[in-house]
């Protein structure tokens, strides 16, 4: 049994964060990310199951990817991939591969918070090297500034002036999630359909059920208040602590990381729809932060979503009332700051375990996608790709 980790900081649902070194404001630190078996679905929290293997496929999957991003060859190579017909707006697609930010990238690579990836018992590597699976990674570790909550008139608000021009090492406080397209269940269709204005800040001119963008466009998110909440480009630049160029430099990095992610998802047969990123400010620039995975992506392959989704469409289906406690939850967790998972734990309610079958599925599925990405032999057997995504079909089909 793995012993427990000493100076864990965080313990999260699906990933734990052990201090190494910790961070200042004159200089990052060194944490380590430790990959768990665990899942997280409608902002519950850690569910009651433990999809075996899934820690060491999102730790490879992780380290794969950012060892790419930092690699010059991979960003010169990109500039010649096909990838780029699927954005039909001209003008967007050039400015991209004229920006001065990709040529950055073709001569020294994406920066990011990653230091490499730790076998047990071994010394930090990189995954070319491994020789064992492991579940840790090894990053830049900076400042969590969360927002002061208060209250108006008995509504909560959040005051983010600790974040300010010249402040340094410290986790920006936005999620940035780009979209290549509005598949059915898109929250972006129901922001724009309250309000069809919020189209002016995206640059096109709709929005379709189903359908491919002719760009990507990117929306900005809360990161440190207890539930996500969409926030306006001037909101998203004046909670950051950037100053204008580099808010601007934070987007373009996110369309041009999503282009690039969505080139090495073709090759190995798998759409790439939406995704989520975080970044960091250290020493003055602008890093990848946080990690890779399918919980942070859209991945589509014949007509199947790959991460997440198939979980949490098990619930709708099997458990609707899972989903109405949470909805029950929801307002109060805003109210109060609480975490949903604390207050139905509270009332005495608890999620329903997964069908074992259904969950093998699950398993089988982040070991394969991983193994069909990376092209790397160290995850346990397990049945390939396509055909779980044919017994997903049955189950979430």
């Amino acid at each position: 049994m793995r012993k427990p980790a000493k100076n864990v900081v965080y313990r999260g649902s699906v990933k734990n964060l052990i201090a190494l070194a910790p961070p200042t404001p004159a200089r990052p630190g060194r944490f380590l990310f430790e990959f768990t078996d665990d899942f997280s679905v409608f902002d519950y929290g850690k569910m009651p199951d433990r999809l075996e293997g899934k820690g060491e496929a999102l730790a490879l999957m992780t380290a794969w990817l950012f060892e790419r991003l930092a690699d010059p060859r991979e960003w010169k190579a990109l500039a010649g991939s096909s990838v780029w017909s699927n954005i039909s707006d001209p003008e967007f697609r050039t400015r991209l591969l004229k920006s001065p930010l990709l040529k950055r990238f073709q001569k020294s690579g994406m920066p990011t918070h990653y230091r490499g990836i730790i076998p047990p018992g071994k010394p930090l590597t990189r995954t070319p090297r491994l020789e064992t699976l492991c579940r840790r990674i090894e990053v830049w570790a900076v400042q969590i500034l969360k927002p002061e909550r208060g209250e108006i008139e008995g509504s909560p608000v959040w005051n983010y002036n600790r974040f300010h021009y010249g402040a340094d090492n410290f986790l920006i406080p936005l999620e940035v999630v780009f979209r290549f397209g509005t598949p059915t269940g898109s929250s972006l269709l129901e922001r724009v359909k309250a309000n069809p204005r919020y189209l002016e800040t995206l640059g096109v001119d709709r929005v379709e059920e189903g359908r491919w963008l002719p760009r990507p466009v990117g929306e900005c998110f809360s990161k440190l208040e207890p539930s996500d909440r969409a926030l306006s480009p001037e909101l998203a630049l004046n909670f950051s602590g950037l100053t204008n160029p580099e808010f601007a430099e934070l987007l373009e990095t996110s369309f041009l990381l999503a282009v690039f992610l969505k080139d090495r998802f073709a090759r190995a047969g798998i759409e790439l729809w939406d995704g989520k990123f975080e970044f960091l400010r250290v020493r003055k620039r602008i890093l990848l932060g946080d990690a890779i995975t399918p919980d942070e992506l859209r991945l589509v392959k014949d007509g199947i979503q790959i991460s997440k989704e198939p979980i949490r469409q098990y619930y709708r289906r099997r458990h609707p009332e899972f989903l109405k406690m949470i909805a029950e939850a929801k307002p109060k967790a805003h109210r109060t700051g609480r975490k949903i998972g604390a207050i139905l734990k509270d009332r005495g309610y608890l999620p329903p375990r997964l069908d074992p079958e259904f969950k093998k599925v699950a398993e089988d599925m982040y070991l394969g996608l991983v193994s069909e990405l990376t092209g790397l032999k160290l995850l346990p057997p397990h049945r390939p790709l396509a055909e779980v995504v044919q017994l997903l079909k049955k189950w979430v089909g």
